[in-house]
């Protein structure tokens, strides 16, 4: 008899049912998992298994300059290795462009309406796509106004590159720009927004409020402060770690079940390089916080930047 995978619990994400937790795939594409490709398959293969029906890349998530859309070409071979019981065809496949890598790991940013046509363009051929089902807005290119990087993205789903439009990075400001050219996800237009947020980090709350209001999915990246910092959560802090305790759970499984707990629109995105990570962020979705221990954990205070606050200046990629 072949297995049957358990539903996980689902949320809205545009037109699509997803489940509440997603993986970010960006440290498959860490510098020091170039040597191991079996093992960050094998994760991809552990995620399709345990009902994680989410993954989000995007194209500078490879481990030089000279590598874009290395992450993209990853999760494409992965998914079509998968022979398990998971419905390929259910997978959500998101990925991102407007940032760039040039010689030596240079970063910019490539918001303009031809730079953004490129980026999708390569993203379709890594992802092995003709339509890409969700494609975000990575990052405000200073040099665009954000709202003809706004057309520029409206332009992409006109040409029927891209199902559903999303974008990352964003304040509130800027989402409102987006939702003026874009229109909201009752009308095609913005169905996410992929902010960093997590115990460390929670500036612009008031966007996570905003999605909450329209139905929008926000997708906190970073969701346990960074890959730097997300083995320390319980020691960085005490209330995770003692909330922990009481759900004879992990810290980093009491912080996923409490940015669940924060507002239905949220679908955490944790990175994981080994299958036993993903079962893990599995059993963060079946934690029941009481309206008490949420209270107390949002209480806490935020103790750090974010860890990549300017791409040009810090790699993102390790």
């Amino acid at each position: 008899m072949s297995a049957v995978i358990t539903p996980l619990p689902q949320r809205q994400l545009g037109p699509w049912q997803v489940s509440a937790i997603g993986l970010g795939a960006m440290p498959l594409s860490f510098s020091d998992m170039v040597t191991h490709r079996d093992q960050a398959i094998a994760t991809i293969h552990r995620v399709l298994d345990s009902g994680i029906t989410f993954i989000d890349s995007a194209n500078i998530y490879a481990p030089t300059w000279d590598t874009i859309g290395h992450n993209e070409e990853l999760i494409a071979e992965a998914l079509s290795l998968y022979t398990g019981p998971a419905n390929i065809a259910n997978i959500l496949v998101t990925t991102k462009g407007g940032i760039t890598r040039g010689e030596g790991d240079t970063w910019a940013r490539d918001g303009s309406a031809s730079g953004l046509k490129a980026a999708c363009e390569a993203s379709m051929t890594a992802l092995g796509v003709t339509v890409i089902d969700l494609y975000q807005f990575h990052r405000h290119d200073p040099r665009e106004t954000y709202a003809d990087q706004m057309r520029g993205i409206l332009a992409l789903r006109d040409l029927g590159w891209v199902r559903e439009v999303g974008i990352s990075n964003a304040t509130l400001p800027e989402l409102e720009v987006a939702l003026e050219i874009l229109g909201g996800p009752g009308s095609g237009g913005v169905v996410s927004v992929q902010n960093e947020f997590s115990p460390r980090y929670r500036e612009n709350r008031e966007v996570l409020d905003r999605c909450t209001e329209l139905g929008i999915a926000f997708l906190p990246w970073s969701p346990l402060g960074g890959s730097d910092n997300a083995k320390n959560v319980d020691s960085q802090f005490s209330e995770f770690a003692a909330v922990a305790q009481e759900h004879d759970a992990t810290a980093q499984e009491i912080t996923l079940a409490w940015l669940l707990k924060l507002s239905p629109v949220v679908i955490p995105i944790p990175g994981a390089t080994k299958p036993v990570t993903v079962d893990s962020i599995v059993r963060s979705l079946s934690i029941e916080l009481t309206e008490s221990q949420c209270e107390r954990l949002s209480a806490t205070e935020p103790n750090g930047e974010s860890p990549f606050p300017e791409f040009e200046s810090r790699s993102p990629l390790k």
